[in-house]
Parts: C-alpha cells; sequence; structure tokens
C-alpha cells in the first residue's frame, strides 16, 4: 500500500508517533480543560520529563487546540441545523394557524367585526407572515407583544357566542 491517501488531522496519529505517544496524547486530550502534561504523566505513571518531551515533539498544544475548534465546528453545524429544523416547524405551524383562522373568518359574518377587531386581524396577519418569514432573531423576539391573531380569533369568537357587544 502506497500510504495514507487522505489528509491526517493533526489530532489524529500523525506520521511516525508511537502507539504509546499517541495514547498519552489522546489522555491529553480526553482532560479537556484540565489537560496538563503532568496529569498525564500521573495518570498514565510515566515520568515528567518523557510525557513533556513526547508533547513538544508532537506539539499537543496546538493539536489539542485544533481539536477543541473542530469541536465546537461540529457544535455549530449541529446547532444551525436544530434551528433550521425549528423555523421549519414553525412556519408550518404558523401557516396552519393561519388556514384555520381564514377558515373560521370565512364562516363568519364580516358586519360582526368592529373596525378595530378588522384592523387587528390585518396588522396580527401582517406580523405573522412577517415572522415566519424572518431568521430567528433572539433580539426580535416577542416584539409583536403579548396579543396574536389566534388571541384575537378566540376572543372575537368568544364575544360573539355570548352575545356581548362593545
Amino acid at each position: 500500500m502506497a500510504g495514507r491517501s487522505k489528509s491526517i488531522k493533526s489530532w489524529e496519529r500523525q506520521p511516525k508517533e508511537s502507539v504509546q505517544a499517541y495514547e498519552a496524547f489522546s489522555l491529553y486530550l480526553e482532560l479537556g480543560y484540565k489537560r496538563t502534561v503532568r496529569k498525564v504523566a500521573q495518570d498514565l505513571n510515566k515520568s515528567l520529563s518523557l510525557i513533556g518531551g513526547w508533547s513538544s515533539t508532537w506539539n499537543w498544544q496546538q493539536r489539542s487546540a485544533d481539536y477543541d475548534a473542530e469541536l465546537k465546528r461540529q457544535e455549530f453545524e449541529e446547532a444551525k441545523k436544530a434551528i433550521k429544523k425549528m423555523q421549519e416547524r414553525h412556519i408550518q405551524t404558523a401557516m396552519l394557524l393561519q388556514k384555520k383562522a381564514l377558515q373560521a373568518l370565512e364562516k363568519k359574518d364580516i358586519e360582526s367585526f368592529t373596525p378595530q377587531e378588522i384592523l387587528r386581524f390585518i396588522t396580527e396577519g401582517a406580523k405573522l407572515e412577517k415572522a415566519t418569514r424572518e431568521e430567528a432573531n433572539p433580539a426580535t423576539e416577542n416584539a409583536n407583544g403579548p396579543g396574536s391573531l389566534a388571541d384575537t380569533i378566540i376572543a372575537a369568537y368568544e364575544k360573539r357566542r355570548g352575545g356581548g357587544g362593545e
């Protein structure tokens, strides 16, 4: 075999790195924020000078920084995927609610609405459409206030059922 054809990542075993040196490095990686050469030497019952030499020869600090950066990159990618799935669910839910609201509005006589209710339906509908088209942004959460289109429809329905007028 003509050797490895793919690029070797810095945190993987390097060419000419002994199995023992790589196992020590792997332990170093596993220690996370508590990484020290001294801890590796203690855990492996090896001399500090041996482990320190391996660390220096095989550039453990940079390799572990590369490894940590790769873990962060993977976490970020997973978070992006989760956010995208969440946004898709929210859009589907918003579209379903909008459809149900339109069905309810079609069954209702327009004269039963006050001008304020009609204006609120239009405003809330526009907010709902805008929210479903924007990317999730924590700075804009709850910007629409406590009342929603669904709240307005429910209130109008209950008002009509109760026979109460304004």
